[in-house]
């Protein structure tokens, strides 16, 4: 596989600016969280969790593990790694047998999260043209703040409320407005865990055969079926985790029980 400039100009600089050479990289895991033991000096372990975890295993030193954001262009560095050698630790493929069907489900649930987030939208946008069309400087300034705001919840709104369906032969992230699906053969890896920001709840990573990396907040999926979802992704060849518990609600959530 061969990677464009812009790809390895993009991740030669993530690496320079964690001062790590290419060849200082033995090998590297990515959409799997990192546990690093406490120092002697802290009781506290700083463990990663989330969408987005690059671990680089490096040859004279500690492990490396950084958060790929979409703005540090994953896709870019995980193909330039692989197009230079470096081996995927935990990319364990399967296969699907024969047999095998999966059938047809919708994973979705009502989010109380959602209608808070339209009521939000609605009263920041009237309010805002309201304020704007008052003509006066002390309606207008901060109306057009109101309007910045209920852009931002037209936002969350469109992209980070998804839920589920699958069919036999693919995979499917509904959201408001949008719609994308995934063969299955066309999937590497797929990883399900807690939203770093617990307003959005849980996050569906994705890594297709060309190394293409996507993300997905899929709160309206029921957390008990992320499992079953887990399951039926393994049966067919895909190398699926998943992170979620049944008990809790976000990562630090101690005390749920439903």
């Amino acid at each position: 596989m061969k990677t464009t400039l812009p790809e390895q100009k993009q991740a030669e600089k993530l690496l320079q600016r964690n001062k790590i050479q290419l060849h200082d990289i033995k090998s590297f895991s990515f959409m799997e969280r990192y546990h690093q033991a406490p120092r002697k000096d802290s009781r506290v372990s700083k463990d990663k969790y989330g969408a987005g975890i690059l671990t680089l295993h490096l040859i004279q030193s500690a492990d490396k593990s950084i958060y790929l954001t979409p703005f540090r262009h994953p896709t870019s560095v995980i193909r330039y790694l692989v197009s230079n050698g470096i081996p995927f630790d935990n990319y364990r493929p399967g296969k699907r047998a024969a047999e095998m069907i999966v059938p047809e489900k919708k994973y979705c649930r009502s989010s109380l999260y959602m209608l808070y987030f339209v009521s939000l939208f609605i009263a920041f946008a009237v309010l805002g043209c309201r304020m704007i069309i008052s003509g006066v400087l002390w309606g207008i300034i901060p109306g057009s703040f109101f309007l910045v705001l209920s852009a931002f919840l037209l936002y969350a709104l469109l992209a980070r409320f998804g839920y589920i369906t699958l069919t036999n032969d693919m995979i499917t992230i509904h959201s408001i407005g949008r719609k994308v699906s995934f063969p299955y053969s066309n999937l590497q890896k797929v990883n399900f865990d807690y939203a770093r920001e617990q307003t959005f709840t849980y996050t569906m990573e994705v890594l297709d055969n060309d190394y293409n990396y996507h993300l997905y907040y899929i709160g309206r999926v029921p957390r008990k079926k992320l499992g079953e979802i887990t399951k039926y992704l393994q049966q067919v060849g895909i190398d699926a985790t998943c992170y979620i518990e049944q008990d809790k609600r976000f990562y630090r959530d101690l005390y749920s029980r439903h």
